[in-house]
């Protein structure tokens, strides 16, 4: 797969020069593991760990945030960390 114009434009001006010769995406998006030295298999993976997508706010913070909420995000399928879990299992112990 050939890198898309508009993305590999944008690597370039982020300093990536390289990057136009990157396939836009891994097969079925399943990067492999990078080793030491490679800093990406694919534009998706490069645009994905940039500064300036990674450290901004999803849509549903800044709307939660605007109104004084906290939000925490969960990891997947861990429902030992989910404090909600937690309650529910205590009260079916309880009755």
């Amino acid at each position: 797969m050939v890198a898309i114009h508009g993305v590999a434009q944008i690597l370039v001006e982020c300093g990536y020069a390289d990057s136009s010769k990157l396939c836009v995406e891994c097969k079925d998006f399943k990067c492999p593991t990078p080793t030491d030295g490679e800093r990406a298999c694919c534009c998706h993976r490069l645009m994905y760990v940039q500064p300036d997508f990674v450290n901004v706010e999803s849509h549903l913070e800044t709307l939660c945030h605007a109104r004084s909420f906290d939000v925490i995000f969960l990891p997947k399928f861990h429902c030992e960390l989910n404090f909600i879990e937690q309650c529910w299992g205590f009260a079916k112990w309880l009755y």
